[in-house]
């Protein structure tokens, strides 16, 4: 029952983006029928103006509600020309006041619309952050089950390997020259390195989408890095491979398995890699490991489901660190991860219009920050980032509230200020700023007076 719902969940899905997509369409065919029920009904009042309900501000408000002020205008504008060619009187009565209903209905669907889509957008948010946070944390995970595991032999846990290759950038970084798509190179490479120590996976290779590149993962905007031991592959021959077409058009990883359907080498002959793994980011697929060649006690479920975690906890962390390197806001701010969530909501806002807030407190003197900050620490929900600095002559907190406007800001004040028990740390400089003001902010922390 379940799956029928949902296959008529997906045929909704579908009718109704044909809707949206057809719009003006769809608009012209309903204005034209409903013409031609008024012509057969009355040819001398076609446009239904002289009974007793009205029509035409049904037919309207259907039509704006459902599309919007564009929709409704375009439908006003068939109406009014057949006003003009069937009536021997334009009623501009009727026009009028059927044109200022239709903008009232243009503010109701903008409303709403504006309404669910920022619901949308906070969801996806929360999701994207609760991915990323499960990825860290069974990363985390693995890296304890390897350690209890290899101790002795291995004393180093897969996270902190990780670790290892995204620190490889401060050496990347010190060439200039370096392209973004060099850079994802340079931390595949180390990759597969530690996949060959950890996971004995022997030959791989890795197609990963070009840095900026908003299509979909594909021959012509895909790269190839080979791990030492694999020959490099001609790239339209790794996407004609069944499982990389599999793995690339599912998202999500296929390994050639038994009659179970677990992993096996049994039928290793019939297919050039022996297992295919994407990466998704967004929503897209941004890169896909192809094994090649594994050992068979090291080919379980266990060790695939690792490496696809691993992956994508590599991913995420590449993006991090793309977007802090094409960025230059608030560079002043050493913290890497409160720069990134701030990256992030600035182009949802750009993207979307939805507001995010930072609240600086600036305060004069080391301990009284402390002391603030503690309390800052423990006022801490789920998305809020907080972050200090030391600029000239002053200490600041800076808070980022994600998805909300300045009259959070104002309540987390008023909240802090009554947790706050010793007078003296009551006194302090505070101030908010939107997402879209990363250049006031920049300023203000630097204590840049300048135009």
């Amino acid at each position: 029952m379940r799956k029928e719902d949902k296959r008529r969940q997906e045929k909704l899905d579908v009718i109704l983006g044909m809707l949206q997509d057809y719009a003006f369409a769809e608009t012209f065919a309903l204005v034209v029928v409903f013409l031609g029920i008024g012509y057969l009904i009355n040819p001398q009042d076609v446009c239904m103006l002289h009974s007793e309900i009205s029509f035409l501000l049904i037919l309207l408000s259907v039509i704006t509600l459902f599309h919007g002020f564009e929709n409704g205008l375009f439908a006003l504008a068939l109406l009014a020309l057949a006003m003009w060619l069937f009536y021997p009187i334009f009623d501009y009565t009727e026009f009028l006041v059927v044109l200022m209903m239709t903008m009232i209905y243009s503010e109701f669907h903008y409303f709403w619309t504006k309404k669910i889509k920022k619901a949308e957008i906070d969801a996806n948010y929360r999701g994207l952050k609760l991915n990323e946070l499960s990825k860290s944390f069974y990363a985390l995970k693995i890296s304890h089950d390897q350690l209890e595991k290899n101790y002795i032999v291995k004393p180093m846990s897969i996270r902190n390997s990780i670790g290892e290759i995204m620190k490889h950038k401060q050496v990347v970084d010190k060439n200039s020259e370096i392209n973004l798509d060099e850079r994802s190179q340079e931390y595949y490479k180390n990759f597969m390195i530690l996949l060959e120590k950890s996971f004995s996976v022997n030959k791989s290779l890795i197609v990963y989408k070009k840095s900026q590149d908003t299509s979909l993962l594909s021959e012509k905007n895909a790269l190839q890095i080979c791990s030492s031991t694999c020959d490099a592959k001609k790239i339209e021959d790794i996407f004609d491979n069944y499982l990389v077409d599999k793995a690339v058009s599912r998202k999500q990883a296929v390994f050639i398995s038994d009659e179970q359907g677990n992993p096996s080498l049994v039928k290793r002959s019939e297919t050039k890699f022996v297992a295919a793994i994407p990466a998704v980011r967004d929503d897209q697929v941004v890169s896909v490991l192809a094994i090649e060649m594994m050992p068979f006690m090291a080919f379980n479920r266990e060790n695939l489901t690792s490496i696809t975690l691993l992956l994508e906890y590599l991913s995420i962390s590449i993006a991090k660190e793309d977007r802090l390197y094409l960025s230059r806001d608030l560079e002043i701010i050493e913290d890497k991860a409160f720069r990134n969530e701030y990256i992030r909501l600035k182009h949802l806002y750009d993207k979307y219009g939805v507001e995010s807030t930072v609240l600086v407190l600036k305060i004069d003197n080391e301990l009284q920050t402390l002391k603030v900050n503690s309390f800052v620490q423990k006022m801490l929900r789920a998305l809020e980032f907080t972050t200090t600095l030391h600029s000239k002559n002053h200490y600041y907190i800076v808070n980022l509230f994600p998805l909300h406007d300045k009259s959070s800001a104002v309540g987390y004040i008023n909240r802090l200020l009554g947790m706050l028990q010793d007078e003296r740390d009551k006194v302090f400089e505070h101030m908010s700023f939107n997402i879209k003001d990363a250049r006031v902010l920049d300023k203000y922390l630097k204590e840049d007076y300048s135009e």
